[in-house]
């Protein structure tokens, strides 16, 4: 005001009309662009609106061995659960129901198309391909989607486009499918989980260095990098992520939001602070009342980081609160990653909204072990 001031009595005194410094302020408002409102940049984001039924493309890598007798398809008869020797590319379509419940993967090979999941088209590509196809969407941001334990190739694909759609991603998803489920998908053999949970566990450690790869190439694209990893997925990615901020000395990706790692406590308490120092923020969705991570414990003999403790530098956020138990029995389990609750508060994640401000979210006890909750 006074700048003002000082040049209104400089015009004034050389006999300059105050009409005319009152045209030249206008000009100058004129000039000036007027910000956009956060609503219209949301609206010029959000260009698909995802209410109806659409076949979205899902990138994958995979370890996955491939099956004598290959169908040629994004389909189980297609990808196995061995280990492979080298990492496979491809791209599938997913016919995604507008009237799936947030959270459901109901399938069906023929039927109702705005009611199931279904695998459309399959394109095998080669590495050079796969990475042209990813720099090809004009978004300049991806999320890189790592499943958890017991999880077949279908169900990860699904489970992405699930994500995709329900949170109205704009972005790619690269689902990073390692080799996880029981190499006899016979009921009989489900029954021995403790076996099915040792051999994926070596599958997962087996996978850490075609995730570095992958991670490298998409650094080199330019593009804004977000990690979702789902429970044993945190063995694939926590060492990884560790080892690749030791090498470069710099965070490479943007949001990292963990959600339910089955994953030893002491064991990441050696690598936390390069893991969060790979990020600009790291969320950490927990549960004390997992039952899958309880029974990794036994089996383990080690509390897992997805079972809540507090950590520098990250936000974690107990998901207790939004259980809601069946016949009031059990609780959460392992699967809320995909829920309603969960995928609203990511949706504010990679708004870039800080924690506390985020919808539903509220400060824990000084006493708890977390710092936050998210409200029922």
């Amino acid at each position: 005001m006074q700048f003002l001031f000082r040049i209104f009595k400089r015009i004034h005194y050389r006999n300059i009309s105050f009409r005319f410094f009152l045209l030249f302020l206008g000009l100058l408002s004129i000039n000036c662009p007027k910000q956009p409102e956060l609503s219209e940049l949301l609206n010029q984001r959000i260009k698909q609106n995802y209410s109806e039924t659409v076949e979205l493309d899902i990138f994958f890598a995979t370890l996955r061995s491939p099956k004598p007798l290959s169908s040629k398809a994004c389909s189980n008869a297609n990808f196995s659960n061995l280990l492979g020797s080298e990492l496979r590319f491809g791209k599938c379509k997913v016919n995604t129901p507008s009237e799936h419940s947030v959270g459901s993967l109901d399938s069906a090979n023929t039927g109702y198309r705005n009611k199931f999941f279904s695998m459309r088209e399959y394109s095998n590509l080669d590495s050079a391909t796969f990475s042209k196809n990813l720099g090809l969407s004009s978004e300049d941001d991806i999320i890189v989607f790592v499943h958890g334990f017991n999880v077949g190739f279908e169900e990860a694909i699904y489970r992405a486009a699930q994500i995709k759609y329900d949170m109205k991603y704009q972005g790619d998803i690269l689902v990073y499918t390692w080799p996880a489920g029981a190499e006899d998908e016979s009921f009989l053999s489900q029954l021995f989980m403790k076996g099915i949970y040792e051999t994926n566990l070596q599958n997962a450690i087996n996978s850490r260095a075609h995730f570095r790869s992958i991670l490298d190439s998409l650094e080199k694209s330019g593009k804004k990098i977000h990690l979702i990893a789902h429970s044993m997925g945190h063995q694939v990615v926590l060492p990884v992520l560790s080892s690749k901020f030791k090498a470069d000395q710099k965070p490479f990706l943007s949001e990292l939001i963990l959600n339910a790692p089955d994953f030893d406590i002491n064991e990441y308490r050696g690598i936390h602070s390069d893991v969060v120092n790979s990020a600009t923020r790291v969320t950490l969705y927990c549960s004390p009342g997992d039952n899958a991570l309880v029974a990794s414990q036994k089996v383990n003999g080690n509390a897992r980081v997805g079972m809540c403790a507090r950590f520098e530098g990250m936000d974690v956020i107990n998901v207790n609160e939004v259980d809601d138990p069946v016949l009031g029995v059990g609780g959460l389990g392992h699967g809320y990653y995909s829920s309603r609750p969960i995928l609203t508060d990511i949706y504010q994640v990679l708004l870039g909204i800080k924690v506390e401000k985020r919808l539903f979210i509220r400060r824990s006890g000084l006493g708890n072990s977390e710092q936050f909750v998210l409200r029922k």
